[in-house]
């Protein structure tokens, strides 16, 4: 019993020294390259390029800023592009105590936007920041030109989102401790597989990793909030869904053909039959991860809704 004690005290204690090792590791290969606005609930890290119109994206689960990179320089031509990290994801911070509800992260988004002067913004949210980004649009309806929507989470899940859905930890404690533990050394070795799945049937970009801030989603922290976000996610759609006949701004929803992170049909329905007005579109063999796989495309798509809002 007591070799068995020790053994399991050992193996816990190396899992946690791995987990701050890679932690370390990924904190030294990145670092803010925007600029950080104190909120109410945490920090907002944030960066611009262009000029033009505001124009905010926003990013899904377990991503950051850096994965709409490509899509911000594509778009800088005819907008002032706002990348954001939200709520506890890359390096924008949530301070204990503060919930991961779309309606806070909505809020905490909405007053960054009022502490830089930005009056009026398009939004662009890929994800659970489509999900976001619709809040905001109930939320804020004066400050929000148009809403266009990449792959969105818009409604509750009714099974599991492929990998992610291991983030479904609604014990705090568990959460925490699978967290500073094993959390990392599993994506660590089972990585590679799990951002081919959220990808598919696209190849995953070699620039990913890095350019794109893949490697920071493989951070403690980044599993924890993503936690959060996640369990807060169902009560938070079932609240907002039912809203979402109130938006008044031109909205649109691309989706990838075969996504197997989400339901497309779903998640489509969800926005079209709430929002008369409301458009869709569907790129054949593309999956979930469009920002970064299908640039141009959701470029056009962006500007194409943006482009609604100016003939109203």
């Amino acid at each position: 019993m007591f070799i068995a004690l020790l053994i399991f005290i050992c193996i816990f204690v190396a899992l946690i020294w791995f987990t701050a090792k890679m932690d370390s590791s990924i904190e030294s290969a990145f670092s803010p390259s925007g600029k950080l606005t104190p909120v109410e609930g945490g920090v907002i890290h944030w960066q611009k390029q262009g000029n033009g119109p505001a124009l905010i994206l926003i990013h899904g689960l377990l991503g950051n800023s850096n994965n709409f990179n490509e899509l911000a320089k594509t778009l800088a031509p005819r907008y002032t592009v706002y990348l954001i990290d939200r709520p506890g994801s890359g390096f924008s911070s949530r301070y204990k105590g503060t919930p991961a509800n779309f309606e806070q992260q909505s809020k905490m988004i909405l007053e960054w936007m009022e502490k830089e002067g930005i009056e009026k913004a398009s939004i662009a949210g890929h994800s659970m920041g489509g999900g976001i980004a619709l809040r905001m649009a109930i939320d804020a309806p004066e400050k929000i030109k148009s809403v266009s929507l990449l792959c969105p989470l818009t409604t509750p899940l009714k099974g599991g989102a492929g990998p992610l859905s291991v983030l479904y930890i609604p014990n705090e404690w568990v959460r925490s401790s699978v967290a500073k533990t094993i959390a990392s050394p599993l994506r660590a070795r089972l990585g590679r597989k799990q951002v081919a799945q959220i990808f598919h049937p696209e190849p995953v970009p070699a620039s990913f990793s890095t350019a794109g801030g893949g490697l920071l989603a493989l951070h403690s922290r980044s599993f924890y909030e993503g936690s959060r976000d996640t369990v807060s996610a169902q009560g938070s759609l079932h609240r907002q869904q039912a809203r979402y006949g109130e938006i008044q701004c031109p909205v649109g929803v691309l989706y990838g053909e075969k996504d197997t992170i989400l339901k497309p049909d779903e998640h489509i329905a969800a926005v079209t039959k709430a929002i008369d007005s409301a458009v869709h579109e569907v790129i054949a063999n593309t999956g979930h991860m469009i920002p970064v796989t299908q640039v141009q495309a959701c470029a056009d798509f962006i500007e194409s809704i943006d482009d609604k809002s100016k003939a109203d």
